[in-house]
C-alpha cells in the first residue's frame, strides 16, 4: 500500500526502537513509501522506500504517514518537493552555484534570460510557474495555468476563470472562508502594500507571493515556494479553528487545485 511521509523528515529504522543504532537513514517530506504490513510493535509499520539511491526496507512510526491525495495533486507536490530537494531543503542560496543555474531554468521556462544572480528581480512566481509546468507533463490541465513572472497574474486569472465557470482552469481563486485547504492548493499573500481578494479580482499588477501546500495539520499548513530565504523553502501558515486558512501573515486568497 502506497503512502507518503507526513513530516519534514522521518527516520527509517531497522527496528521499532528509537535509538541511534536503529536509524538507517532519513526519509523526506512527502516521500512515497510502500507499506508492507504492520510491525509487531503497535504504532509502527514495515515499509520499503528509496534511500541513498536504492530501495531499503525498515520500519517507521505510522503516525507520520498519510494516504495519497489524487494523482494530479501528487504530481504537483512531487515537482514542488523536487525543487525543494534541489535547493537542499532551503539551504541552497539563489546566488551560489549550482542553485543560480536552477533559478535560470525557471526563468527560461517563461522566456526570460535571468538567473539567481539577478537578485533585483524576484523569481518566486517563475518558480511556481516552473513547478506547475513540470506537473503538466503528465496532467495536461496544468498547461492551462497562467505562467508568469508575477504571482498577481495567475491569482487574478484563477479568480476570473472561477467566475466564468471555466472548467479547463487548473486553479480557481477562493476567499479564505470559502474552502478548506487541501494538498496541492496554493496560499496567496500580499507584499509591501496591503491587498484583498476584491483587489485581486480586478487587478493583476500588485506585489504578492504564493506557495504550494504540501502538508496539512490540525493547526497549520506547510507550503513550499521559491525565493523564500533566497532559496526554495517551507513556510508554515496558520489555520482557523474551523480549518480554513487564517487571514494572518498577509494571507488573502486561496487557489484551489482542480486538476
Amino acid at each position: 500500500m502506497l503512502m507518503h511521509v507526513d513530516a519534514e523528515a522521518l527516520n527509517l529504522r531497522s527496528e521499532p526502537e528509537i535509538s541511534p543504532d536503529t536509524r538507517l537513514g532519513i526519509l523526506h517530506l512527502c516521500q512515497a513509501v510502500d507499506v508492507l504490513g504492520q510491525s509487531e510493535t503497535p504504532g509502527w509499520v514495515r515499509v520499503s522506500a528509496e534511500l541513498d539511491g536504492r530501495m531499503q526496507q525498515g520500519v517507521v512510526s505510522r503516525q507520520f504517514l498519510r494516504a495519497p491525495a489524487t494523482d494530479a495533486r501528487e504530481a504537483l507536490i512531487a515537482q514542488t518537493i523536487r525543487e525543494w530537494l534541489r535547493f537542499e531543503k532551503g539551504l541552497g542560496r539563489e546566488f551560489d552555484d549550482p542553485f543560480a543555474g536552477y533559478v535560470g531554468e525557471m526563468w527560461q521556462a517563461i522566456g526570460m534570460s535571468l538567473d539567481g544572480r539577478d537578485r533585483d528581480v524576484p523569481w518566486s512566481a517563475a518558480a511556481i510557474s516552473f513547478m506547475v509546468r513540470n506537473a503538466g507533463a503528465t496532467f495536461l490541465q496544468y498547461r492551462n495555468f497562467r505562467f508568469a513572472a508575477a504571482h498577481a497574474r495567475y491569482i487574478h486569472d484563477a479568480i476570473v476563470k472561477r467566475r466564468a465557470d471555466d472548467a479547463g482552469a487548473p486553479f480557481w481563486g477562493f476567499r479564505l472562508h470559502e474552502r478548506r485547504p487541501e494538498l496541492g492548493d496554493m496560499v496567496c499573500r500580499w507584499r509591501e502594500t496591503e491587498r484583498d481578494f476584491d483587489d485581486a479580482a480586478v487587478s493583476d499588477t500588485f506585489k504578492s507571493h504564493c506557495d504550494i501546500i504540501v502538508r496539512i495539520t490540525a493547526d497549520e499548513v506547510y507550503a513550499i515556494g521559491g525565493n523564500v530565504g533566497h532559496s526554495v523553502s517551507v513556510t508554515r501558515y496558520a489555520k482557523t479553528p474551523a480549518g480554513f486558512l487564517a487571514d494572518s501573515g498577509n494571507v488573502f486568497a486561496h487557489l484551489v487545485n482542480r486538476v
